[in-house]
């Protein structure tokens, strides 16, 4: 079955040489790839690569052509140095066109070999691209290393980060002359997720560098590069983003058009990077929300985030004593004092619905005398009522009784929501300033510091009253702005008129 094998194949190969016979001898070698037995693959693929530099160029295609073909009916594992081996001769070629099939069978074979055959092929490839001298064997080897990589479905990450330190090498090596397919392979190898957090800056660096060589294909390549590593490690660029955006920036406006539309896309996804600050997540909870939660005992200590209110109630808990009675009676005073808190609130949002909306003027326009004292009079007036109102309120909050009758009325609305005395409560006279005011103690609670919370209600009316004085004396300057303007508008009239 060989000989007769190899009789038919090498009288197709004869055809094939022939420009009149040629298509005929394609489409039996075709078949012959479909149906070929697996125990005559060594014997067929013998006589394909069998063809050397001798040989016309349109056979030497073909047969290359063939293997990829094969490779998709058939493993080709088994068989994978061998072929490397014949392919790699053929990057010497000066012809553009059997290295761009020589990277297309290598990027078909790759796809659709084992892991194991991969390696074997990165390494047979990785040894021409660092050994040879040939300009055109190191283009052929670098581009086909990258197509292999490109193609592999699950390429070896760890081999391929060992390789990048010596890629980086490579291309900065004067004596290597392939530059720019040097920069492709490690675009390639950026784009399979091999780069480490550590080789990041100086990789970055040796790209940079290319930017501005006088290659460039070897500028373009590393903007690809550079493209691919704004893509893939998206997340880990933050810290590069500001810097690397002024070089691109001032290398965008490229003289070679393929270089400048591959720049605008390299710029485009470094603005996509998250910058520092971005990628720093917010605190889940609040400030008052991390109090709270700490407080009331439905998580654990050391369970909260890492915001500073979270730290503050990791720490506040750590230095309560072990005592069981005291830890309940803080959590329940605790949540008195959010509810104060709220209340507070309440009234501050109702002394905002008593503020003055807006200032209503209307003016007539008899003449210019009684429009100017009829304004006159109108802000006399309400500066009057400015200053009675002020001095209304000062003696309201200067007198004790309202403080007593605020005091009062807050004691006596919290003693109302926890339901009054209860049967084995205490009472304790709590004293500040010049008032008293009984404060109820349950028997799970100690002293509920209710007149700081009162303090704070006054406080917070007293912001209020300042913000309504504040607000009344702008509007009184927008009320004689707006008196100015009209008296100049009618003296302008005026003339007009007497004119």
């Amino acid at each position: 079955m060989a000989q007769p094998l190899k009789t038919r194949v090498y009288g197709l190969l004869t055809k094939l040489a022939d420009r009149d016979t040629y298509s005929l001898a394609a489409t039996e070698l075709e078949s012959i790839v479909s149906s070929i037995d697996a125990a005559l693959l060594p014997t067929f693929l013998s006589c394909i690569l069998a063809t050397n530099s001798s040989d016309k160029l349109a056979v030497r295609k073909e047969c290359i052509h063939v293997i990829s073909t094969l490779a998709s009916f058939h493993n080709l594992s088994p068989y994978v140095t061998k072929i490397v081996n014949n392919l790699s001769r053929s990057f010497r070629d000066k012809n553009s066109s059997i290295q761009a099939i020589c990277i297309s069978t290598i990027s078909s074979l790759a796809a659709r070999v084992t892991s194991s055959a991969f390696v074997t092929m990165l390494k047979l490839l990785s040894d021409v691209l660092f050994t040879e001298q040939d300009v055109n064997a190191q283009v052929g080897a670098a581009l086909s290393l990258a197509a292999a990589i490109d193609a592999a479905s699950d390429p070896d990450a760890g081999r391929l980060e060992r390789m990048m330190v010596r890629l980086e090498k490579l291309v900065k090596n004067d004596g290597f002359k392939a530059k720019a397919a040097g920069l492709v392979v490690i675009g390639s190898v950026i784009g399979s997720g091999a780069v480490g957090g550590s080789s990041q800056k100086g990789l970055i660096s040796c790209l940079m560098g290319f930017l501005s060589g006088e290659d460039w294909a070897a500028r373009k390549a590393a903007a690809e590069a550079l493209w691919r590593l704004a893509v893939v490690e998206k997340d880990a660029m933050g810290e590069f983003k500001g810097n690397c955006l002024k070089v691109f920036e001032s290398r965008k406006f490229d003289k070679v058009k393929a270089v400048r539309e591959v720049m605008n896309q390299m710029i485009e996804a470094w603005k996509q990077v998250p910058d520092l600050s971005e990628e720093v997540s917010p605190p889940p909870r609040s400030q008052c929300s991390s109090k709270e939660d700490a407080s009331d005992g439905r998580y654990p200590r050391g369970s909260k985030s890492s915001s500073a209110a979270g730290l503050e109630s990791r720490k506040k808990l750590t230095s309560t004593p072990p005592d069981n009675s005291f830890a309940r009676t803080s959590r329940r005073g605790s949540a008195l004092k959010n509810s104060a808190k709220k209340s507070s609130l309440a009234m501050s949002q109702k002394v905002d619905h008593k503020k003055p909306s807006r200032w209503k003027v209307e003016i007539a326009v008899p003449g210019a005398a009684s429009l100017m004292s009829a304004q006159e009079d109108d802000v006399k007036e309400r500066d009057e009522n400015v200053s009675k109102r002020r001095d209304n309120e000062n003696t309201m909050l200067s007198k004790p009784e309202t403080k007593r009758s605020l005091f009062s009325r807050n004691s006596d609305e919290k003693m109302h929501k926890f339901g009054g005395l209860r049967s084995g409560s205490r009472v304790a006279p709590c004293h500040e300033e010049t008032f008293e005011s009984p404060v109820v103690v349950s028997n799970n609670t100690e002293n509920l510091h209710t007149n700081h919370h009162d303090t704070e209600d006054l406080s917070l009316i007293r912001s209020q009253l300042v913000q309504i004085e504040k607000q009344q004396s702008s509007l009184l300057d927008l009320l004689q702005k707006f008196i100015g303007t009209s008296q100049n508008g009618m003296q302008s009239w005026r003339h007009v008129f007497m004119a």
